[in-house]
C-alpha cells in the first residue's frame, strides 16, 4: 500500500475501479472478436460440408461410386490417423496428400484488414 494510498483512500479506489473496468473492456473486446473468429470458422466449415455432400451426391448419382464403397473408403481413411472418430486430423491428411504443413500465419495487430480475394462479413 503506498502512503498516497493511505492517505487517499476514495482516489486509491477510484483509480483502481477504472484500471478494473479497463481490464473488463479490453477482455470482452477480445471476447467478441474470438467469437466473430469462430463464426467463421463455423460458416467455412458449412460451406466445406455442403461441397463435399453435392460431390458425393453428384458421384452417387452418376454410378461412379456406390454409398457402401464410399462407407467402406471413409472407414479405410479414418483409421489413418489411429484415432477412430471419424475424423481426420488435417495434418495426417497434409501427409498422405504430399503436402507440407502450412506455415502459422502471422499475427496483425490493430484493426484487420481484407485478405485478397476473400469478401468481408
Amino acid at each position: 500500500m503506498d502512503l498516497l494510498d493511505f492517505l487517499y483512500p476514495q482516489q486509491a479506489q477510484a483509480a483502481r475501479l477504472r484500471e478494473i473496468a479497463q481490464t473488463l473492456r479490453e477482455s470482452n473486446a477480445a471476447k467478441g472478436a474470438t467469437n466473430r473468429e469462430t463464426a467463421r470458422i463455423q460458416a467455412d466449415v458449412n460451406t466445406l460440408a455442403l461441397v463435399c455432400m453435392g460431390l458425393v451426391a453428384t458421384l452417387v448419382e452418376k454410378g461412379v461410386i456406390t454409398e457402401l464403397e464410399l462407407q467402406m473408403h471413409l472407414q479405410a481413411i479414418d483409421g489413418l490417423d489411429a484415432v477412430a472418430d471419424e475424423g481426420l486430423d488435417p495434418d495426417v491428411m497434409r501427409g498422405a496428400l504430399g503436402l507440407k504443413k502450412p506455415s502459422p500465419a502471422p499475427k496483425r495487430a490493430g484493426l484487420k484488414k481484407p485478405l485478397p480475394g476473400r469478401k468481408k462479413r
